[in-house]
Formats: structure tokens, sequence, C-alpha cells
């Protein structure tokens, strides 16, 4: 078994720090999605969230991969 090293762990921070993100985002767009108030504010906050969810997943893995090398 070996240890981790400062690469390693620093991605690992980083990558936590992106999951926390992507979950409130997640949060705030389910919220803004279900919301009761009929506005078109809501819908222009929840309709990209997907394609911004992706491109975090995206750069998130890009970070973990980095960090194997």
């Amino acid at each position: 078994m070996q240890a981790k090293t400062v690469k390693q762990s620093k991605a690992e921070i980083i990558v936590v720090g992106i999951a926390l993100l992507a979950f409130v985002l997640g949060l705030v767009a389910h919220l803004a999605g279900a919301s009761f108030a009929n506005s078109d504010t809501f819908g222009y906050i929840a309709a990209p969230i997907p394609f911004i969810l992706g491109a975090i997943f995206l750069i998130a893995y890009k970070i973990a991969a980095a960090a194997e090398d």
C-alpha cells in the first residue's frame, strides 16, 4: 500500500470542492425548477444547469486523472 503524494492529496481536495460546488448548483437548480412562482427567471436559471454540471464533472475528472500520473 502506497501513501498518497502531495499532488494526489491536493487533487483530492480540489475534486471534493468541485463536488460540493456541483451539489449546491444542483440544489439551486432543483429549487428553481420546482418553484411555484411562475416566472421566466427561474427557467433561465434551471435550463442550462445540465450543461454546466457536465462541464464541472469533466473538469473534476481531468483534475483527478492528472493527479494519478
